[in-house]
């Protein structure tokens, strides 16, 4: 186990999927992006890489990338889970489901999932689509949390992804809680205003930090970090990241938070809003 990661430490932004699907999203990285992660696809040894990174809990996001398979997808999601506590499920459901709100009570009510994962990019869908009303009103009813990809980094978007977006669906849905992932770049002055707005609103950092090759805007990041200490989260978007996630790890260290700032940010946040989603 790493010896200078921070203790405790949760990684808020973890991908598993069964390996023959992972594979198929490598084929796809390489295929689209001529981008090549250079981990397992084997569930078993994501599981144990992410314990020997010194994670004690990690959130696992699942998608399903067309109508129809969120039921399989979340069912192997759950038999994983339980095998393995350490894992933290948020289960997946396509725009097109033609039943999602019973997909999604099936993961809340039966899997005892937390939440909910959407990627609004690979699912071609904006977060405010009307579709998806069932999906967030069944979260809601459920005091569930949901984690949305629905930043423009590292990939722009402006028909599925952007603050516009999260603007609209929160003032629709005021009591969600909800995860952005990525930090929200590059649109941190406009999640400041939502940050202040809506308590149930949080960030992650997943990527953010974990490729050299991204720039992030430091002094903003470190300016919202002291401002709101208790809602970003630290997540690393492994196993798709180029880079180990301890680069990632200390690159944040390197930034200089008091103690108690990285605390927060690499556990307590993490249990913070699970807290608030407690089924």
């Amino acid at each position: 186990m790493l010896t200078n990661n921070p203790k405790p430490l949760i990684d808020s932004h973890v991908h598993i999927f069964p390996e023959k699907m992972m594979k198929a999203i490598f084929t796809f990285f390489h295929a689209q992006y001529q981008w090549d992660p250079p981990f397992s696809t084997n569930p078993e040894v994501i599981l144990r890489d992410l314990e020997n990174q010194g994670v004690n809990k990690s959130f696992c996001l699942a998608y399903a990338h067309k109508p129809g398979i969120s039921r399989k997808l979340n069912s192997w999601l759950a038999g994983f889970s339980n095998s393995n506590p350490s894992i933290i499920p948020f289960g997946a459901v396509h725009p097109l489901d033609q039943d999602m709100r019973s997909i999604v009570l099936e993961c809340l009510d039966q899997f005892r999932f937390p939440g909910m994962k959407l990627h609004c990019q690979v699912q071609q869908c904006s977060p405010d689509d009307e579709r998806l009303n069932p999906l967030y009103e069944s979260i809601i009813e459920r005091s569930g949390g949901m984690i949305i990809h629905a930043s423009s980094f590292p990939q722009p978007h402006k028909k599925y992804l952007g603050i516009d977006h999260i603007s609209r669906l929160l003032k629709r849905f005021p009591d969600l809680n909800l995860i952005i992932p990525h930090l929200g770049l590059y649109e941190l002055p406009g999640y400041r205003k939502l940050l202040e707005k809506y308590p149930g609103l949080y960030l992650d950092t997943a990527f953010v930090f974990q490729n050299g090759g991204y720039i992030p805007p430091v002094d903003q990041i470190v300016e919202m970090l002291l401002a709101f200490p208790d809602r970003i989260i630290y997540g690393s978007d492994y196993p798709f990241i180029l880079e180990a996630p301890q680069n990632g790890i200390n690159r944040i260290l390197e930034l200089g938070l008091p103690p108690e700032s990285y605390r927060a940010l690499f556990y307590d946040n993490a249990m913070n809003f699970l807290a608030r989603i407690t089924l």
